[in-house]
């Protein structure tokens, strides 16, 4: 709180607004890049040292390995032994465009997947905003290049798009779910000269104007784990990176006029 504040509102008044702001929280698990069979095993293991329930599991993509669909549903059920409320989910690269329906039609009754787009969820008296994208790549890849006709258009529109999605969100709290890295900062660790074609940097300026209260993304799996931007969180859950389900206790900022 606010030292300023802290001097204006009786003693009681403040240690009621923590006991408030305390209570309303939401643990949100998350993990990505599991290749699955690759760190399958691993995973398994991760999810037995949970010991909480989260109330909402985020999976930020490449929980395949080469668009090999018939893995997506045994690393579900692992993921699935959390126990939680919901499971969200996001493309990645090496979920294959081809196979985003087929997704959709085996599992869209157990998972929320979110391709530029957004979701409203109401969890013990909290309304979560989920905005979930692939991203975006300064520099695109060779093959996307090839393969992909106008991919920087796309990359560059995704971006605007992202930030009207969370614009729009009128929710208790806000994240950002991506694969692609939103910022180089979390990328130490991974060779420089590959950054580019990592993330994309647009997404910064993003986070300043809309001001989620978390971004989560994955696929540097060599990266540093975590970065902050402008006093916002920014996590890169890659289970290479990890070797662990991440977990954080996100809490919904007080609102002083509500108490007055």
């Amino acid at each position: 709180m606010n030292p300023l504040l802290s001097f204006l509102i009786p003693t009681f008044l403040v240690r009621k607004l923590k006991d408030i702001s305390s209570s309303k929280s939401l643990t949100i698990a998350s993990t990505a890049d599991i290749h699955s069979p690759k760190h399958l095993e691993a995973l398994k293991e991760a999810i037995k040292r949970v010991k909480v329930r989260p109330d909402v599991v985020l999976l930020a993509g490449d929980l395949i390995n080469k668009g090999n669909v018939k893995w997506y549903s045994p690393t579900i059920e692992a993921i699935s032994q959390l126990e939680t409320h919901r499971i969200v989910a996001v493309f990645g690269n090496e979920e294959y465009e081809e196979i985003h329906d087929k997704l959709r039609e085996e599992l869209g009754d157990v998972i929320i997947f979110l391709d530029d787009e957004s979701v409203k969820l109401e969890i013990k008296g909290l309304s979560l905003g989920i905005v979930g994208t692939k991203g975006s790549l300064e520099q695109p890849t060779t093959w996307q290049e090839r393969n992909i006709p106008g991919i920087k258009e796309v990359y560059e529109a995704r971006i605007g798009k992202v930030e009207r999605l969370l614009r729009e969100l009128d929710t208790d709290l806000r994240i950002l779910l991506m694969h692609y890295a939103p910022t180089f900062k979390t990328l130490y660790g991974e060779y420089r000269s590959i950054w580019p074609q990592l993330g994309h940097r647009g997404y910064e300026k993003v986070i300043e104007v809309t001001r989620p209260d978390l971004v989560i993304h994955a696929h540097a799996h060599n990266g540093n784990k975590k970065a902050v931007l402008w006093n916002i969180e920014i996590l890169n859950v890659s289970f290479p990176l990890w070797r662990e389900i991440v977990l954080v206790k996100l809490a919904k900022r007080a609102d002083l006029e509500q108490y007055f």
